[in-house]
């Protein structure tokens, strides 16, 4: 994500910011523009004393775009709770802010919207997923410690909030982009059959004592679990490549004419290639520049020809779908009826 400027100062300002360092102005998130604003100018949502959402609102809505797709929120009756609800809601609107970037929809062709429970296990236990655009979220994904057992637990490389919200939009989108659509023929050549027992294959994921997995044919051991998890997968992998390329374009890095061109906006950049080969030594670097404060790989992956494959799928299947609408907006000007 791009750094933001202060519209009072013009100095660098985060994404999550809700106050300027520098001249004390109340910033506001406007996600109609994708930019930041003053508070002067907007009114804040209702959620920016109680979790710091600094999203404005517009019209006679108490909550921004962001806060009204959480169709529900955890018990807010423990300081802990509100503590860790107010680091999913700020995961969460990383998510939104990549797709819109992106130009995809929250509402699919079946009318399935995009709509989140964060709930807490206090009294049952729950379950991170998604099911018909609706993304359920266990609340102590957001308690590090936590997270970092079951990520130790699960053998797994990675565990962040922003991922689990990539991965299991990544499932809605599957059946926005691929389902229905001409690019089910290449899905199932690249990632196979998806019409398998998918219940059955999470069982037998979860019952294999054998941990040992294709490392060349998947970006991790989940992916192997079944096609539809090994396409969440790569698709969250490719917000992250997206999402990490355009910090990098704000940062005051040399970089090359080549590189400049493709960061003018890696969300809308149509040549593949030029994205990995960005992506190749920055990742090589993120890791080095980790390992020199002593912490861990912040990208802990090799993307292997068989993974850049079914990457490239996933950027063919977002780049047909917003031409698409890109054609049909263009129709539905060009006919539209004179006023």
């Amino acid at each position: 994500m791009r750094e933001f400027q202060c519209p009072s100062c013009r100095q660098p300002v985060s994404f999550e910011q809700i106050e300027c360092a520098n001249c004390g102005s109340q910033l506001a998130f406007d996600s109609s523009c994708i930019g930041m604003t003053s508070l002067d100018f907007k009114r804040p949502c209702s959620n920016r004393d109680i979790i710091g959402c600094n999203w404005s609102v517009d019209g006679s809505e108490w909550y921004c775009d962001a806060c009204r797709l959480t169709r529900t929120i955890p018990n807010l009756g423990s300081s802990r709770n509100v503590l860790l609800w107010r680091r999913v809601e700020g995961a969460k609107r990383r998510l939104l802010y990549d797709l819109s970037r992106l130009r995809l929809p929250l509402v699919s062709r079946s009318g399935a919207r995009v709509a989140f429970d964060i709930l807490s296990d206090e009294t049952n236990s729950i379950l991170t997923g998604h099911l018909s655009g609706l993304i359920t979220l266990n609340l102590a994904e957001a308690d590090d410690v936590e997270r970092e057992a079951r990520r130790v637990s699960f053998r797994e490389p990675y565990r962040t909030l922003l991922g689990h919200f990539r991965h299991e939009i990544g499932h809605f989108y599957w059946d926005v982009l691929v389902d229905s659509t001409n690019f089910r023929a290449p899905f199932r050549l690249i990632f196979g059959d998806e019409t398998q027992d998918y219940q059955a294959a999470i069982r037998g994921y979860y019952s294999r004592t054998d941990r040992s997995y294709d490392r060349m044919g998947f970006i991790s051991e989940y992916a192997t679990s079944h096609p539809w998890e090994d396409w969440a997968e790569t698709f969250a992998h490719f917000l992250h490549i997206v999402s990490t390329l355009d910090s990098l374009a704000g940062l005051p890095l040399s970089l090359d004419e080549r590189a400049r061109q493709t960061l003018t906006d890696p969300y809308f950049e149509s040549d593949f290639e030029a994205l990995l080969a960005l992506w190749t030594p920055l990742s090589r670097g993120i890791n080095e520049l980790n390992r020199s404060l002593g912490m861990n790989d912040a990208y802990p992956f090799d993307i292997s020809p068989a993974v850049k494959g079914k990457l490239h799928l996933v950027h063919m299947a977002i780049s047909a779908f917003r031409d698409q609408q890109g054609a049909l907006e263009d129709a539905a000007r060009i006919y539209a009826p004179a006023e």
